[in-house]
């Protein structure tokens, strides 16, 4: 016997991952995971391939200087997450991890994180280790240059999502935008938190 119901339901429609652009699947296994620590900038220390249990952790290679891209992607991430339901919005992490650790103290990283979201959370570590657990999520980071006409600094461009081993399982391209980000978070929440 057959059984049809017809009803609403409390969840929002989610959009197949598949259909946002802005994001990309790691195919086959994830990358990584990281070995490496950051000291968070609130206390403590976060590894990558230990992240929150029971939350999905977006994370992000980036510095408090950055003049543009870096507050965008955190601006837009805290936008995204605004619009999630309480009980999904407290089942997200968010790592942002300095790239530029000789300027981003921890005071300075509280105060740059904290006008975004006080719910996200910064590290930094010895740019070695940086520059290590960059690599095993396949992003690119180089020390800072320092001249004395000029501060370099390299960042990432990409929001990983890691899942619940600390493993890259895919990552949101540069600039994604909080419509993106919105629009794959609930998927995200319910297969890696």
């Amino acid at each position: 016997m057959l059984l049809a119901g017809c009803g609403s339901s409390s969840q929002p429609a989610t959009t197949p991952l598949s259909k946002i652009s802005a994001y990309r699947p790691i195919p086959d296994s994830p990358l990584g995971p990281a070995t490496q620590s950051v000291d968070l900038a609130s206390g403590g220390s976060w590894t990558f391939n230990k992240p929150a249990t029971g939350k999905l952790t977006l994370v992000y290679f980036g510095y408090t200087s950055c003049p543009d891209i870096c507050p965008t992607t955190m601006a837009d991430l805290a936008s995204a997450i605004s619009r999630l339901s309480p009980s999904q919005a407290a089942k997200v992490w968010v790592q942002f991890v300095s790239t530029d650790p000789h300027r981003d103290t921890a005071k300075r990283l509280t105060r740059w994180i904290d006008s975004y979201s006080p719910k996200f959370h910064a590290g930094r570590a010895p740019i070695a280790q940086v520059i290590a657990a960059a690599r095993s999520y396949a992003i690119s980071i180089a020390p800072p240059k320092v001249t004395p006409d000029d501060y370099e600094v390299t960042h990432g461009a990409q929001v990983l999502v890691l899942d619940q081993h600390g493993g890259e399982v895919g990552f949101f391209s540069e600039l994604a935008g909080s419509k993106a980000y919105a629009e794959a978070l609930p998927t995200l929440i319910k297969d890696y938190a």
